[in-house]
């Protein structure tokens, strides 16, 4: 068989009279049969095991990395500010090597394009974002709210942040909290991730708009020349304006602006400046806009309170703190975190006390009525425009992916 081989090859290589090529079929190589013992196959032993476990509402890492048994102190000492904000949604997972006392690697699935990372080195654990190969093709789908926004973008593959980010799209419009109704529906053109192994995943938002209690809200978003990307209306108009509508991202009024009110502590009827927003102790306060602190400390009734001033004769209050984050003559932003919901002073519950004032003149916060923003720069009009015509067809023919998810229907927000 050998010598045949031989010959076979030598004769792919002949040339006969310089004119032809003789080109001899090689003879087929025959394979031995198999075995006629029984062969018994044996899987490989598994390099490391994984534990997984979801977030789940009122958890912090600290509980779910307990609940797994992993060395909690080490993990979020080497994490740092990497595990602060955990949300619901969001997933750990804990790979152990046999016979080793520390797991060598915490995951956490929580951006669209990056996993967390924690590695074991020996002697602590070390932080990465690892980003994760995904394929991006476009894709329109539309959200309908019938028991909650966080429902709805749940049941379409949305992580906890993208959720906040998609809130944050119209926040100057619309409070969240007390706005959002029944019904309301978004319809949405963005980055749909796909993975080596088919999975699927929600990322960037490119446009959207919002459908609530008989208004229509347009967002597109645009890069300009500079590389920073903001959010427009259909006419150009920038989204972004001087105020929130709430300094919470999420909670419920349990109390409105009213000339009279049955004090609860006091037992008489009292006018309540202000909104009372319910939410967990210690959930993060934002200035509603650019300012200076005029007052941060103890404050009789109110318990911890901050002031801010704004330009144009504007200023806020927020009271019942439990923690203050800045203190007097500081300048704050826009979003900035400057406390935490507490229950301080003539309080029955954690909430926060939120009022708005135009020249020294309480105001119903939720009724103020505050100035807009400029418009797009006029050297970017072309850009957006070109923008804009291309996404406003996607948004109009956009599939109700929660029609099909089958969320339950409730009542109002």
């Amino acid at each position: 068989m050998r010598a045949a081989r031989w010959l076979s090859a030598l004769a792919l290589l002949t040339v006969a009279g310089g004119s032809a090529a003789v080109v001899a079929r090689p003879e087929p190589i025959l394979q031995p049969a198999p075995a006629a013992a029984d062969a018994v196959v044996v899987a490989p032993p598994l390099r490391y095991v994984t534990e997984s476990r979801d977030v789940r509402a009122g958890d912090t890492a600290g509980s779910v990395l307990r609940s797994m048994n992993g060395p909690v102190e080490l993990l979020l000492s080497g994490a740092g500010s990497a595990l602060n904000r955990v949300r619901p949604g969001d997933r750990f997972h804990l790979d152990w090597r046999r016979g080793e006392a520390q797991p060598f690697r915490l995951r956490l699935d929580a951006a669209a394009a990056y996993t967390a990372e924690l590695v074991w080195d020996e002697s602590r654990y070390v932080a990465r974002q690892v980003p994760i190969p995904y394929v991006v093709e476009e894709r329109a789908l539309a959200l309908t709210v019938r028991s909650s926004l966080w429902a709805a973008a749940t049941a379409a593959g949305f992580a906890p942040a993208q959720i906040m980010g998609l809130a944050t799209i119209f926040e100057y419009d619309v409070d969240f909290n007390t706005e959002l109704y029944a019904g309301a529906s978004f319809r949405l053109v963005l980055d749909q991730l796909i993975a080596d192994d088919g999975s699927r995943r929600v990322g960037d938002i490119r446009a959207a708009v919002l459908e609530n209690g008989g208004k229509e809200y347009v967002a597109i978003r645009h890069r300009s020349a500079d590389g920073t990307a903001n959010w427009y209306d259909a006419k150009g108009a920038a989204r972004k304006k001087a105020f929130l509508r709430s300094p919470l991202e999420f909670s419920r009024v349990t109390s409105g602006f009213t000339t009279g009110r049955y004090h609860p502590i006091l037992h008489r009827m009292r006018a309540h400046k202000g909104v009372d927003l319910a939410a967990p102790s210690g959930t993060p306060i934002r200035s509603v806009a650019d300012g200076v602190v005029t007052k941060a400390g103890w404050s009789g009734g109110h318990g911890n309170h901050i002031e801010v001033k704004h330009e144009g004769g504007y200023s806020t209050g927020f009271s019942h703190l439990s923690k203050m984050l800045v203190k007097g003559g500081d300048r704050v932003r826009q979003g900035q975190v400057i406390g935490k919901v507490g229950s301080t002073g003539m309080s029955t519950g954690p909430h926060l006390h939120y009022e708005f004032m135009v020249k020294g003149v309480h105001r119903d916060p939720m009724k103020a009525i505050v100035p807009v923003a400029r418009p797009l720069a006029d050297s970017e009009r072309p850009a957006f425009f070109a923008t804009r015509d291309s996404v406003l067809p996607l948004l109009a023919s956009a599939e109700d992916v929660t029609a099909v998810k089958g969320e339950p229907t409730k009542g109002q927000q």
